[in-house]
């Protein structure tokens, strides 16, 4: 899900909205909050892309599928939100994209394992 908008619009006010709406309706499971920094990490109550990314050591090693723990972290994730996206790198992107689809065991065709 993308909420685009400039600095001080109430982007991550929005994204804590939703967040209290995915607690309420004990859906909580069903997204994964991440940033690029910890500071915008914890404004949504969440973690890093880095620290989610914390198994596989080298940003260049990859994610094997049947790789139980990334499947396990992914199962019921059907949202991802990351806040400060225009910080984020590409590359970290890309893998970030490609653990996602592992995790979902979906084709690679799929971007980021059709997760919204």
């Amino acid at each position: 899900m993308c909420i685009p908008g400039t600095s001080g619009s109430g982007k991550s006010h929005l994204i804590q909205a939703i967040i209290t709406y995915f607690k309420l309706t004990n859906r909580e499971r069903a997204l994964r909050k991440l940033a690029p920094t910890a500071v915008a990490a914890s404004n949504i109550d969440g973690q890093t892309i880095h620290s989610f990314l914390v198994p596989v050591q080298d940003v260049h090693e990859s994610v094997r599928l049947g790789d139980s723990k990334v499947e396990r972290d992914w199962q019921d994730v059907e949202y991802v939100f990351i806040d400060e996206m225009s910080m984020v790198a590409l590359y970290l992107l890309a893998r970030l994209a490609e653990t996602i689809t592992i995790g979902k065991s979906f084709p690679a065709e799929l971007p980021f394992g059709g997760v919204w």
